[in-house]
């Protein structure tokens, strides 16, 4: 016998019980509901951010460019444009 684990949407879990249980084969359906979810994918912008810097750490990313209005300048090309 195997036993295999599924994790799924709070809101899905009854559903997917039911199926499991009309199936012949299947001998016991358990549920478990674990106090801290290992991952959990960040809800807000800031949020999201903070993991950022957070897997960057110390790194030093742009260590090279010496004047950041003039690298902008350069990478959007915003001031060649004629008026």
């Amino acid at each position: 016998m195997i036993t295999l684990k599924v994790t799924v949407e709070d809101e899905q879990a009854e559903i997917l019980k039911k199926l499991l249980q009309e199936i012949s084969f299947v001998k016991k359906v358990e549920e478990e509901h674990p106090e801290s979810i290992e991952f959990q994918e960040p809800q807000t912008p800031y949020e999201k951010i903070k993991k950022i810097q957070q897997e960057i750490g110390d790194k030093q990313l742009f260590k090279g460019i010496k004047d950041p209005s003039e690298w902008q300048r350069k990478i959007r090309g915003e001031w060649d444009r004629d008026f």
